[in-house]
């Protein structure tokens, strides 16, 4: 299986998706490991997985330098990296405390006595995506592993030059190989791995995650899936519009756009909006690409040629629709076969054009006035559930009133949320380096768990 170069467009490189019986004979000797693994604990849990992390600090100049060439981005990549370090030792200091033995009573009475308790699925696999191809799958793995299951993880094969390098860093501790494994290979592998494993977690797209589930029911195992939706931001009258047209941007344009959480759709309040869109528009025309220096400018190539033709597909049909392109490009520009999208703002938008309704994955921002906040509410929850929406106003009591209304997992108040915006050096208006909760917290263990029940008679 060829991969291609997003920089160069060129199949440079080339993977071999194993067999299902090597997968079987793999998934055979992971779980003999992880009787033991389960067996020594927590403390000890931790300890590896912090060994772990030395050994890829030694290697993060490798490990940079592939998944550098995996998305045609460096700082981005810089960024993803330092997020997963810091995600590691998030996710230890958080163990100590969850993983503290405890039997929980659910019901007594006079005949019978329940008690509750947890342990791991024994093998989970990992699927991820291509956007942040290392941090995808990570923040997954390192909770899976600290609840005590193995991990089988088939990343991207659009993005998996990676891979052999996370490899080297797992065989320098001895016998971790059979409790984490990377594994290359495309559609058939992630359907294999469904087949073999007793948990499958997948991040990525709708359509994907739609494909897992139901390969997931078909072999009885369950399933945790994360997709993107279209990430929205309302800007109400009274919002700070400085503030709001910076936060908004980086949001929207932050790896060229290529973000499950990314703000994609943008509602502000009629009385603002030409003000707000002039701000916009002006920050906007601030960027450049990373191109021909990957070094220098904000906007690296789109990794994904699939993407790119989307991305054209989705503008092409908005203007037709009677979109107005005021900043960028009607098209993804071609550099010497990559694919680059300058930010692009559209305005004169609805929700007949797909661009407003479906995901983009590319630095486009289309902008919509509204009247009031009853029609703003209509319009951001026109869509599929996005994964993260985002409230600008002047009142605290105006934006938890949108807040509460609005059909989405996360919602930030007056920033924008981006995960790398937590852990790395990307500076935010005033957002301290924290893990978001729904990342990092308690649902981060327990999705990597299954519940027993012992039933007592008295």
């Amino acid at each position: 299986m060829k991969v291609r170069n997003p920089r160069t467009g060129i199949y440079d490189y080339e993977i071999s998706p194993l067999s299902f019986e090597t997968l079987q004979i793999k998934a055979d000797a992971m779980r003999q490991a992880q009787k033991n693994w389960q067996v020594i604990g927590i403390e000890q849990r931790i300890k590896t997985i912090q060994r772990w992390k030395k050994v890829l600090e030694r290697h993060l100049e490798e490990i940079i330098e592939a998944l550098t060439i995996d998305t045609g981005r460096k700082i981005e990549t810089e960024s993803e990296i330092n997020l997963v370090m810091a995600a590691i030792d998030q996710f230890c200091d958080l163990a100590h405390t969850y993983f503290k033995p405890e039997v929980q009573t659910i019901f007594h009475n006079n005949t019978y006595h329940i008690e509750e308790f947890s342990e791991p699925f024994e093998l989970v696999a990992i699927i991820g995506t291509w956007q942040f191809p290392l941090q995808n799958v990570m923040m997954q793995v390192i909770p899976a592993l600290l609840a005590g299951n193995t991990v089988m993880v088939k990343s991207s094969e659009k993005t998996p030059r990676f891979i052999k390098v996370i490899e080297k860093t797992i065989n320098e501790i001895l016998h971790f190989n059979n409790l984490v494994d990377f594994v290359e290979g495309g559609k058939e592998t992630a359907e294999m791995l469904c087949a073999i494993a007793d948990s499958v977690c997948y991040t990525g797209s709708e359509v994907n995650a739609k494909k897992v589930y139901e390969l997931s029911a078909k072999h009885f195992i369950p399933s945790t899936l994360s997709f993107a939706g279209k990430g929205a931001a309302i800007v109400t009258e009274t919002a700070d519009i400085e503030h709001a047209s910076s936060a908004i941007l980086w949001a929207g344009v932050f790896n060229s756009g290529q973000s499950a959480d990314a703000i994609e759709r943008v509602y502000v309040h009629r009385n603002i909006h030409a003000q707000f869109l002039s701000r916009l528009v002006g920050k906007s025309n601030l960027l450049t690409l990373a191109y021909p220096n990957i070094n220098h400018g904000e906007i690296g190539p789109i990794i994904s040629e699939k993407q790119a033709i989307l991305i054209n597909e989705q503008l092409a049909d908005a203007v037709k629709k009677g979109a107005v392109i005021v900043a960028g490009a009607a098209k993804c520009l071609v550099q010497k076969g990559g694919y680059y999208c300058r930010p692009t703002i559209l305005t004169n938008v609805n929700h007949q054009m797909k661009i407003m309704k479906e995901k983009t994955y590319g630095p486009i921002l289309p902008v919509k006035s509204f009247l009031n906040e009853a029609q703003a509410l209509d319009l951001a929850n026109d869509s599929v559930s996005p994964f993260t929406c985002s409230v600008f106003a002047g009142k605290d009591s105006e934006t938890m009133k949108i807040a509460h209304k609005l059909k989405s997992k996360t919602i930030t108040i007056n920033d924008a949320y981006l995960e790398n915006r937590f852990y790395g050096n990307q500076k935010s208006s005033n957002i301290s380096h924290e893990i978001k909760a729904e990342n990092i917290g308690t649902y981060s263990f327990k999705k990597f768990l299954k519940t027993k029940n012992l039933i007592f008679k008295k």
